[in-house]
């Protein structure tokens, strides 16, 4: 994601007279080191770029540890990860502009030549139609208006005559039937040559698409039509804008993330800033910047004010339900919030941006990398990192914002660990695990449009840069648009929010620009002492943060009600002198009067199960066949979609089978042995809504997934609940995770013996022997395994 530093101007003025620089800030690092830095990015850039231009085209993308293409159709499915490829060049497509921005102005031409001659889009293939959108015509586009910009200079491509704008139109129209639906809302998926409704689409059968997916297309859509003066395409991109807003909670400004494209109501109503979400804000106030409309700005500071109401926790930035934001639904957050720093930038709301900036950069120090996602404790709960580029892009902006040379050492990290922990000999390879440093064989087309574009620019004086940066806008991709398409078409008349009277204050900054003698009055060290405030957060024995808001409750003489209210909510409240609060390990010298209480978080780290920390609710995964009889139980980690196992008061029997193949993110090939019974899957190579949907076409009654981290267990992780992929409503079977440990119990059971029966729940059901006391330790199922089995030896007859 990206954005460029202009805000906007206030209203009346016209958008050519944006502010440049927010800050001249104060003195950087040495000039030295900051070249050193940048020609390190450039040789960085060469080696990726290169690999993939050696190894991997025409290919999609390239398979660093292969070192090949990685082709549709050709390589086992990673399920929905394999939307983002058509067989049109993308990583050539997706890095067009970031040649230009690094000087290498011959390979921009070749690469221009290679998209116009070899890149063809009327494939039978189905694909996302954000990530097309995002990645491919924000490519095109950006390829074009440089390629544009050199010819006018009078020295480079003088042949060109816009071909990557026929190209970027020819595109836009196979993404347009997307938007043939009740409520505007795209579908999330469109064929490339049969659109949607087609009967050899293979798609159009969706009924729910991410609001990010939805309202992240107004900025290509809008220059598209611009460039084109065809309106069809930025129409179509408010028009979905326009229902998202209208469909927003109006009692407090907040969406969700999963939304009906037929009706509008919502799937999901867990409201964020990360994942299935952030964009959308972020094209909310970009599209004002770019186009001019009044109205993108009014909705983005409505939901923006509503953001800090509500999911701001600084250093935080929680999940609510959208209809009940007092109290966060989730103590996790996902990688892509990264981005959120840079918008609060744009916003000129720097104190936030740099307490959730510093929290993260003490996050991506433990762990080398920002995992996929983390726990409001600051421990691992996804640990992928595809290499992303949103916590680069916020440290690019921050310091283009306060010159503060803090941010060149935060750059220099980035750059040392993509070295040290990613670079391999084919390119950069993805870590499929922060805690082991485990690679994994994908290197996205996002990693050269982005991730080198911000470091560059981090590093590089604005007098060297072959264009003037401060004249464009960063796409989520991180491509370029121009700021003077603001006054290509004037904005819609019919596009007008209205608010009710009073209905926010205004800041600051709500209509103007940032200015750097307001943000930093005479205060160099302001940057820092905000930064210092947050330094120690994930040093052991550190104060956590409270994961919760002030509640006002009726506390009436009996005390009950409130205290139950609070007991829900994992607080317990305690007179102050009363005999629990010593028990407690709180000592008051005096006893206090009636009513004054102290509120103590209850967080029980060693007694209460992971899952209750977090916010979800466990399942258990239970052997109830001979020689088991129940007596063995696994904690398993829910899923978001699937069958509700909550509702079903008996649970979910079945066999169990290994499928095959064993991560399932193919066709399965063992369908008669996996037809009506439990399938055993393992993580990883694609998402989980991809395997349990080749498993419910298999026949499966239910899955199980186990963890592909080696020595993963319960006791010593935090519960895992598996997200699907914005769009599962056709998934009904029931699915739970377990750790690679206890994993292993039902890998081993299923070797010694013939038939393993489990029961899927809530809770377990004891038969043939009583309820242990105590729930086995992970270390304990092994060795109950073992002691079964022999069992079952001892009293088998002797074999002639």
């Amino acid at each position: 994601m990206g954005g460029g530093l202009a805000l906007g101007t206030p209203l009346g003025l016209p958008l050519a007279l944006l502010c440049a620089a927010l800050a001249a800030g104060a003195a950087a690092v040495g000039a030295q080191e900051k070249q050193q830095l940048r020609d390190q990015v450039v040789e960085m850039f060469d080696h990726a770029y290169g690999s993939y231009m050696k190894h991997a085209y025409p290919a999609d993308e390239l398979m660093p540890l292969s070192c090949r293409g990685r082709v549709r159709g050709m390589e086992p499915s990673r399920g929905d990860v394999d939307d983002a490829l058509g067989k049109f060049s993308l990583t050539l497509i997706d890095t067009l502009d970031t040649l230009v921005v690094l000087n290498k102005l011959d390979e921009f031409e070749d690469a221009v030549r290679k998209v116009v001659l070899d890149v063809q889009l009327d494939n039978d293939v189905v694909v996302s139609v954000f990530e097309t959108n995002i990645r491919v015509l924000g490519g095109l586009l950006g390829g074009h208006i440089m390629a544009d910009m050199l010819k006018a200079r009078g020295v480079r491509l003088q042949w060109y005559k816009d071909e990557l704008l026929h190209l970027a139109r020819d595109l836009g129209y196979r993404l347009l039937p997307a938007f043939n639906t009740t409520s505007g809302l795209p579908y999330p998926r469109v064929n490339l040559r049969y659109g949607v409704l087609s009967p050899n689409s293979r798609t159009g059968t969706e009924l729910d698409t991410c609001t990010a997916c939805a309202g992240t297309m107004i900025l290509e859509f809008a220059a598209l039509s611009r460039l084109t003066q065809e309106t069809v395409f930025e129409d179509a991109a408010r028009r979905a804008l326009d229902v998202l807003w209208e469909k927003r909670q109006k009692g407090n400004d907040l969406v969700g993330t999963v939304i009906n494209i037929h009706s509008g109501d919502w799937v999901r109503r867990d409201s964020g800033v990360g994942a299935g979400i952030d964009s959308y804000y972020e094209y909310l106030m970009k599209a004002y910047i770019l186009l001019g409309d009044d109205t993108y700005l009014e909705r983005f500071n409505a939901h923006y004010v509503a953001i800090m109401k509500y999911i701001s926790q600084p250093p935080l930035l929680l999940n609510v339900h959208m209809h009940n934001p007092t109290v966060s639904i989730r103590s996790w957050m996902d990688s892509l919030l990264a981005f959120f720093p840079g918008l609060q930038v744009l916003r000129g709301d720097l104190k936030p941006a740099i307490e959730t900036h510093e929290m993260l950069y003490q996050v991506t120090k433990q762990h080398k990398f920002l995992p996929e996602a983390f726990t409001s404790d600051f421990t691992v709960y996804w640990a992928q990192h595809p290499l992303r580029p949103e916590f680069a892009e916020s440290t690019y902006f921050l310091y283009k914002a306060t010159r503060d040379p803090y941010y060149l050492q935060v750059g220099k990290s980035i750059v040392e660990s993509l070295n040290a922990y990613a670079r391999v000999a084919c390119g950069f390879a993805a870590v499929q695990d922060v805690r082991t440093g485990r690679h994994e064989d994908r290197m996205d087309s996002f990693f050269l449009a982005e991730m080198f574009k911000y470091l560059y620019l981090l590093f590089t004086e604005k007098r060297d840069l072959p264009l003037d940066i401060d004249d464009y806008i960063f796409t989520t991709e991180a491509h370029l648009l121009p700021l003077s398409l603001s006054t290509a078409r004037p904005p819609c008349p019919r596009n007008v929010t209205v608010f009710p009277r009073g209905h926010a204050e205004e800041e600051i900054f709500t209509r103007s620009c940032p200015s750097a003698q307001t943000l930093f009055p005479s205060n160099p060290t302001y940057t820092r002492t905000i930064r210092d405030a947050h330094k120690q957060l994930l040093q052991p024995g550190a104060e956590r943060l409270a994961l919760f808001r002030g509640v006002e409750f009726p506390f009436h003489d009996t005390r009950v009600e409130p205290l139950e209210i609070l007991k829900s909510m994992g607080l317990t409240l305690l007179p102050l002198g009363d005999r629990s609060v010593q028990l407690a390990g709180i000592q008051h010298q005096d006893a206090s009067p009636l009513g004054l209480f102290s509120l103590k978080f209850i967080t029980q780290l060693v007694d209460s199960p992971a899952g209750e920390q977090q916010g979800i609710s466990p399942l258990a995964v239970q052997i109830i066949s001979p020689p088991f009889l129940g007596r063995m139980v696994l904690t398993a980690g829910p899923a978001q979609f699937g069958m509700d196992l909550t509702k079903q008061e008996h649970g979910v029997k079945g066999s169990l089978v290994r499928s095959d193949p064993y991560h399932a993110c193919a066709a399965i090939t063992n369908q008669e042995e996996v037809r009506g019974k439990m399938a055993l899957a393992q993580r990883g190579e694609c998402m989980f809504a991809a395997k349990a949907r080749n498993l419910q076409k298999a026949g499966a009654l239910g899955a199980i997934f186990i963890d592909n981290a080696e020595g993963s267990c319960s006791k010593e992780m935090v519960l895992f609940q598996m997200v699907g992929d914005g769009s599962t409503s056709d998934i009904v079977i029931p699915l739970v995770f377990l750790f690679q440990k206890e994993g292993q119990v039902l890998l081993d059971a299923l070797s010694q013996h013939r038939n393993v029966d489990v029961l899927l729940g809530t809770k377990p059901m004891f038969v043939g022997e009583e309820k242990p006391d105590q729930p086995l330790s992970p270390s304990q199922l092994h060795e109950a395994v073992t002691e079964a089995h022999a069992r079952m030896v001892r009293s088998a007859p002797d074999q002639a």
